[in-house]
């Protein structure tokens, strides 16, 4: 049945291919008649009014569009130091179109920005990845590089605020094409602590070649911050203040220099935000055929500030060298105070007992990170070698105090009052070198080579008291030191070649690990090394440039976080806690994509991914202390399937929209709290982006997010759904903007789940301080007059215009 499926969705395709397609043509020229190499140029469509494609000029000032449908289009010219021309509107029919020469003028004015002002859509779809633009949006002004990642298309958070693509979690987050190196709680932590102002943009990559690591489900997430190109000083700075249940407010400073060959970047943000959180927990334990039932509601309070900085050069050190060095770091403090109330009955109506506990968090989480990166072009033929080194450093220290004390319905206490503190420093040291080699073969065919070795050294020494007899007593069942090193030596090789309409990308890498966790404390320790082959493969076939069809193969790799390995127990509260597991191992899984892009808008996007050995979050019970935890195991075989359409629509020329939707299907074999469990579950994702152009100087977004109820493991998901309003006032000097925005308008956006699955019966319900009014101001200032001098790259105007 679903071969006969595939068959007809692509007898479907090839019939809608029948438009004939021509070429547009053209030239660019100075005032002089000389010609103009590397100005961008867009095709615009004048019905619309919106961007359909672009290109770049070559040396000899020529551009060229292939495979143009019948209709109404001109082009328009950009290039830093001239004044930008549109040529007049042309009809194309059957018959190629060869433009009139344009002509640019030297721009003698102070420029205020150079940008293509309103025509970028906010999420464009490209070969392999979709990029959601949130450089000028107002729903980036004051949020978090995590507000802003969980709106691109097909991402998540799941129940413990870790990402998810495509519905599926172990993603892979990398910042300007550098991984991160994080994952879980640290992951969390750093993208809080980025400014979201500092974002151009957010690709979410679901093909992968043998050049990237082959660690992470689905694909990868790749921030990418803003890069400014304009000589000499400028900058920009961003203020916010927000208001939710509590206030929350930051600042941003950025600024650069570039004089000649030389250019110097820095930035610096600080945030400080308050938020609370409500949880609702009901659960019901059994032991012997008595229930017990838990009614617990907790209230946290929750404060955080973050200072984070970024500075470095980028120096071309001759015509076909360029050396950037850049150091990262940043400071946060988070406060978190929990009070939490448990009813304790035969059931939830009545009350034998009642838990009173309380905690307080305070957690130091510093980031720093320096990167050296050289680029040598061997030769005008595009050889090139690039070679990069990379530190990180993560130091952490939390400290909780907790209070927990049994009462009965009177409040007379029936227990001591029971004080405890714990202190878990942790700190992480990672140290990367990588090679890439590139050798062009012919005009159509590449090889890529490279090689990689990383070191990784994590440190986690947990110390757990009780205060008893007025003194403090260690607790040895609850402490524990461990230290996990893990080594990495990879190489990969990569082939690229196109055949006509076909185009295709082979390659191999391999990985060879050794990883040694050590818990000091039980005396346990557990090391494994392996190698695994990691093939991949693209092909493509473009039917011609509106209709390209693309299948994809790779093998991935989902290796534990830190956290999930280390032995010992996280508590949240008397009665639950997280348990580490040293024998955690990694997950392997087989990942096959067919991506259909029309007309460079619209992009379909099928995928299966078959994990074995999957790492699944169990749980387990205590009938008898009445405690619950959860912890990570190797327990079956999770097939998941996924279908993504973006289609942007333009409706009118001053309102576009974006929408997108996931569905995916998940089916999980394997065993789950010592019993099996097979579970099959559907679940939708859909985001509608609209973008509306009010006025000259003022723009509005408008953004809607759905998630379906849908089934997860052992858990029951509720559906959910949140609305984002946001403005842009620009103001005449061109150089200041007023931004407003309201995030999750009706606050709906929160997740809700219930399990009843084998002896664990509970659900819960959360409140978190979501819906947020923030006013943000951006100036942006320094001496922008032009001083545009002619540079043998061929990149600069290319990145400029994707």
């Amino acid at each position: 049945m679903k071969r006969y499926f595939y068959l007809l969705l692509l007898n479907l395709l090839i019939a809608s291919f029948a438009c004939a397609q021509v070429k547009v043509t053209g030239k660019v020229q100075l005032e002089n008649n000389a010609p103009l190499a590397s100005a961008t140029v867009y095709l615009m469509s004048a019905k619309m009014d919106v961007m359909l494609k672009t290109g770049v000029t070559d040396e000899n000032g020529k551009y060229e569009f292939s495979d143009i449908k019948p209709g109404r289009y001109y082009v328009h010219i950009k290039m830093v130091g001239y004044i930008s021309n549109k040529s007049n509107v042309f009809d194309i029919g059957k018959s190629d179109y060869n433009a009139p020469i344009i002509l640019l003028n030297t721009d003698t004015r102070k420029l205020q920005e150079v940008a293509v002002e309103g025509k970028r859509p906010m999420v464009e779809s490209k070969p392999g990845k979709l990029v959601l633009n949130v450089e000028n949006s107002p729903l980036a002004a004051g949020n978090n590089a995590l507000d802003i990642v969980q709106r691109a298309p097909g991402v998540s958070l799941d129940n413990n605020n870790n990402l998810q693509l495509m519905g599926q979690s172990g993603v892979s987050v990398t910042i300007d094409g550098r991984q991160t190196y994080m994952s879980g709680e640290q992951l969390v932590n750093f993208l809080k602590s980025t400014d979201g102002n500092q974002i151009k943009s957010v690709e979410v990559i679901t093909t992968r070649a043998a050049k990237d690591d082959a660690e992470g489900a689905v694909g990868t997430i790749n921030i990418v911050l803003k890069k400014n190109r304009m000589e000499g000083f400028n900058g920009t700075f961003n203020m916010t203040a927000g208001r939710g249940e509590k206030f929350r407010g930051n600042s941003a400073l950025s600024l650069n220099y570039k004089k000649n060959n030389t250019t110097l970047f820095g930035s610096y943000a600080y945030s400080d935000e308050k938020s609370y959180r409500k949880l609702l927990l009901d659960r019901i334990i059994q032991n012997e055929g008595v229930k017990t039932y838990f009614n617990q509601r907790s209230l946290l309070h929750e404060k955080e500030r973050n200072h984070s900085y970024r500075f470095g050069i980028e120096q071309k050190t001759s015509a076909r060298n360029t050396v950037t060095v850049q150091f990262n770091g940043s400071n946060n403090i988070e406060y978190n105070d929990n009070d939490s109330k448990t009813n304790v009955g035969k059931s939830f109506t009545t009350l034998d007992s009642l838990l009173i506990s309380t905690s307080a968090f305070k957690e130091l989480f510093d980031r720093y990170s320096a990167n050296l990166n050289n680029e040598f072009r061997i030769d005008s033929n595009g050889r090139k070698l690039t070679f990069d080194l990379d530190w990180s450093k993560f130091n952490s220290s939390k400290r909780v105090s907790y209070n927990n004390q049994y009462f009965d319905g009177q409040m007379d206490a029936i227990t001591p009052e029971e004080i405890q503190r714990s202190r878990m420093p942790i700190g992480i040291d990672i140290y990367v070198a990588k090679l890439d080699y590139e050798q062009p073969l012919s005009n159509v065919s590449k090889l890529e080579m490279g090689a990689k070795y990383s070191n990784v050294t994590s440190d986690n020494d947990l110390t757990f008291e009780d205060f008893l007899n007025n003194s403090w007593i260690s607790n040895e069942k609850r402490t524990n030191h461990f230290v996990y090193k893990e080594q990495i030596a990879a190489a990969y090789i990569d082939y690229n070649n196109t055949i006509g309409k076909w185009g295709m990308k082979v390659g191999a890498r391999g990985e060879y690990t050794f990883s040694d966790g050590n818990s000091l404390t039980l005396n346990k320790q557990v090391k494994r090394n392996y190698f695994k082959l990691f093939p991949n493969a693209n092909l493509t076939y473009t039917f011609h440039a509106s209709h390209i069809l693309a299948l994809g193969y790779a093998r991935k790799i989902i290796r534990p976080n830190y956290r999930q390995l280390n032995p010992f127990d996280y508590f949240i509260d008397k009665l639950t806690f997280e348990r580490g597991n040293p024998y955690l191992n990694p997950q392997f899984s087989n990942e096959f994509t067919l991506n259909y892009t029309l007309m460079q808008r619209y992009n379909i996007t099928l995928g299966v991914n078959n994990v074995r050995d999957a790492i699944v979050e169990s749980m387990g019970q205590d009938s008898v202390l009445k405690q619950t935890w959860v912890i990570r195991e190797n327990l079956g075989k999770n097939l998941t399937a996924y279908l993504n359409l973006n289609i942007p629509v333009t409706v009118s020329k001053v309102w576009s929209m974006n929408n997108n939707m996931t569905g995916i299907y998940f089916n999980f074999d394997g065993m789950v709290g010592g019993r099996p469990l097979k579970r099959k579950s559907l679940l939708l994702q859909a985001t509608s982006m609209h973008n509306l152009k009010l006025a000259k100087s003022l723009s509005a977004n408008v953004n809607l997010r759905y998630f379906s109820p849908f089934k997860y493991n052992v858990y029951d998901m509720e559906s959910r759904w949140d609305m984002e309003v946001g403005a842009t006032k620009t103001f005449k000097d061109q150089r200041s903007s007023l931004k407003l925005a309201v995030t999750d308008v009706f606050n709906t956006g929160n997740q809700n789940l219930k399990t009843n699955f084998g002896v664990f019966d509970s659900s819960i319900r959360q409140y978190q301080d979501r819906r947020v009014l923030r006013l943000t101001y951006s100036y942006k200032f320094g001496n922008l007059k032009n001083n545009y001098r002619k540079k043998d790259t061929s990149n600069e105007e290319k990145e400029r215009a994707q």
